[in-house]
């Protein structure tokens, strides 16, 4: 019996918009989800690692998200800031994704005095590095799949095993699906006939469930 942990970013969130785990719950698989929307890989790898040191899995997906994302953790302090922003104005868990959103001058200055991009790939792949080999001692199959262009400068990159080339979002544009993406509120999720897509893919390439195979055809039909 197939036990999958997942996690990444909006892609995989389950949330306002329907993605492949919610493809995968319609399939009746069983599958715990730590996903969050707008979430860093920091966050998202440390959910994983954590939850493999108490839990065990047969399978864990990775979906890696964009580089240059903040998670805040919330006090009392910097909730008004939270609330006031008009685009990551919520929280995720006792987290403050506030991603991409700069309009605030704690993040302005952040990105412009303090951010290392050099320290956060380096981060980003000591942590997938970490995740790989606790995969292999537990001998839980691992599937790491990009959300965006990741751009690695690293050579560590080298040592995780994944497929570089495939990126979620420049397939999901390249696609005829992507006519149909609601671009509101700046929204990057590809929408759900590209999440039914992106659910044959992995199974194709990793989980290989006969019985998700079929019940996937029938999306179809």
């Amino acid at each position: 019996m197939s036990k999958i942990l997942t996690s990444g970013c909006g892609i995989t969130f389950p949330g306002e918009r329907p993605t492949w785990v919610n493809v995968c719950n319609i399939c009746s698989l069983d599958i715990t989800d730590m996903s969050g929307p707008a979430i860093s890989n920091t966050l998202i790898l440390n959910q994983l690692i954590v939850e493999l040191y108490n839990r065990d899995y047969t399978h864990v997906i990775c979906q890696l998200t964009a580089k240059r994302k903040l998670d805040v953790e919330l006090n009392e302090h910097n909730k008004k800031l939270m609330l006031n922003d008009s685009l990551r104005n919520f929280a995720y868990k006792d987290y403050w994704p506030s991603s991409i959103s700069a309009e605030h001058e704690a993040k302005k200055s952040f990105y412009q005095y303090l951010y290392s991009p050099k320290i956060e790939e380096e981060d980003t792949l000591l942590k997938l590095l970490q995740l790989q080999s606790l995969c292999r001692e537990k001998q839980t199959k691992l599937f790491i799949i990009q959300g965006y262009d990741m751009e690695w400068k690293n050579k560590l990159i080298d040592q995780v095993e994944f497929d570089k080339q495939f990126v979620i979002q420049n397939d999901y544009k390249q696609s005829d699906l992507y006519q149909y993406h609601d671009f509101s509120n700046e929204n990057t999720v590809p929408n759900k006939l590209y999440q039914i897509e992106l659910t044959k893919y992995i199974n194709k390439n990793f989980l290989k469930l006969d019985d998700l195979h079929t019940k996937l055809e029938r999306f179809d039909a």
